[in-house]
């Protein structure tokens, strides 16, 4: 239920340049990439409940940053607010799923839960695109600021008043570990163990790319021409809607080993290059289907991470995940925004789309992605 979302590229344009725009994303990245796996660390030691409460009070003053400083600075320190709220529920909610499913005694449900969990965070935002953009389109930005602060605000205390923290799984930590001894372990574990290893390379690749193309959207179809800012919100709505069908039945897909999810990416990256050439409205059709696989692909792979998984620092190994994936960010933003501001942003997206088949195609077909026999994925 933030109401920015969907027109805030919009509104940064309109006050700075497509490079600079892109730049505030780069700065956005690095603010999760130096606090990640500290916060993921974090969370294998304190109330996860607490930090993914104290996530949304984080986030909800970086929207109402934007709303009191309009200007570059602003924007930064907003969108600082925002990774660092963002770090603090990374890895965590997951690793808490994982541990309540686990002492429930249904692990193996993870994927259907989680995949639920972001069905239902999806039918939050298909409400706020539709308001924001109308807000914008009719009111301004202000009113969608001031209420896209409320959103998080609200998760929090839903966190805080409805959650409970469970017991870790894994071989428990020794008694007074230090900070730093678990964030060894985690960081071990996600570069030590093949498996794990290959997971988190496909997440710091192929994974991010949707990520950055979500907020490069609004300007590519605007782009296009003929593309309101209620249009936008449209999109963005229905690429939700179609994000909630596909992760609702991510686990119904014999997609069980990382190659296997590979190939699912690609499928996602063949409908994002498709987006490119057609007129506005078509497009927005196509990219709604390709996010909607991605979003099926991402809940496919945290599965695959968290099975994968055998430590007692889970969210730290998450996190390292989520680092990769940030540094590779910080380059595609940069990339990206240097393209249009050199182009334009049709010359971005197709950059992507090249960059997404080509990862896909190589874990698929090299077997970067594949599951070794001792340490073979179920299905």
């Amino acid at each position: 239920m933030v109401l920015i979302y969907p027109v805030y590229a919009v509104m940064m344009t309109e006050n700075v340049s497509e490079f600079a725009f892109a730049t505030l994303l780069a700065f956005w990245s690095a603010s999760v990439l130096f606090a990640e796996i500290p916060s993921g660390t974090l969370a294998d030691r304190v109330s996860r409940v607490r930090l993914i409460g104290l996530s949304g009070v984080i986030k909800g003053l970086g929207f109402l940053t934007w709303f009191l400083l309009p200007s570059y600075g602003g924007y930064l320190l907003g969108f600082v607010l925002w990774g660092v709220g963002s770090t603090l529920r990374s890895g965590t909610e997951e690793a808490l799923l994982h541990d309540t499913l686990h002492k429930l005694g249904v692990p193996e449900r993870f994927e259907q839960i989680h995949g639920r969990g972001a069905a239902a965070g999806s039918l939050g935002t298909i409400v706020a695109f539709l308001g924001g953009g109308y807000l914008a389109e009719h009111s301004g930005f202000e009113l969608p600021l001031v209420l896209s602060a409320l959103g998080p605000w609200i998760a929090a205390a839903v966190a805080w008043l409805g959650l409970n923290d469970v017991p870790r799984t894994g071989p428990p930590p020794q008694e007074h570990e230090a900070y730093f001894d678990t964030l060894r372990a985690g960081v071990r574990e996600a570069v030590g163990r093949p498996l794990v290893f290959r997971v988190v390379l496909m997440t710091a690749s192929i994974a991010c790319i949707w990520g950055l193309m979500d907020e490069f959207m609004p300007v590519f179809l605007t782009e296009k021409g003929g593309v309101t800012l209620f249009d936008i919100g449209i999109v963005y709505a229905a690429s939700s809607g179609a994000n909630v069908v596909a992760v609702a039945l991510a686990h119904r897909i014999p997609a069980r080993t990382p190659r296997r999810v590979a190939a699912v990416f690609g499928v996602a990256a063949v409908f994002l290059a498709l987006s490119v050439p057609t007129s506005g409205y078509v497009a927005a059709a196509i990219l709604v289907i390709s996010f909607g696989i991605n979003g099926a692909a991402s809940v496919l792979l945290t599965g695959q991470l968290q099975r994968a998984i055998k430590g007692h620092a889970r969210a730290t190994v998450t996190s390292v995940a989520g680092t990769g994936a940030e540094l590779t960010g910080i380059s595609l933003a940069l990339a990206g925004g240097g393209a249009a501001e050199l182009a334009d942003w049709h010359t971005t997206t197709t950059f992507f789309a090249a960059l997404a088949l080509l990862l896909a195609a190589v874990f698929v077909m090299r077997g970067i992605g594949a599951t070794p026999d001792d340490e073979r994925a179920p299905g």
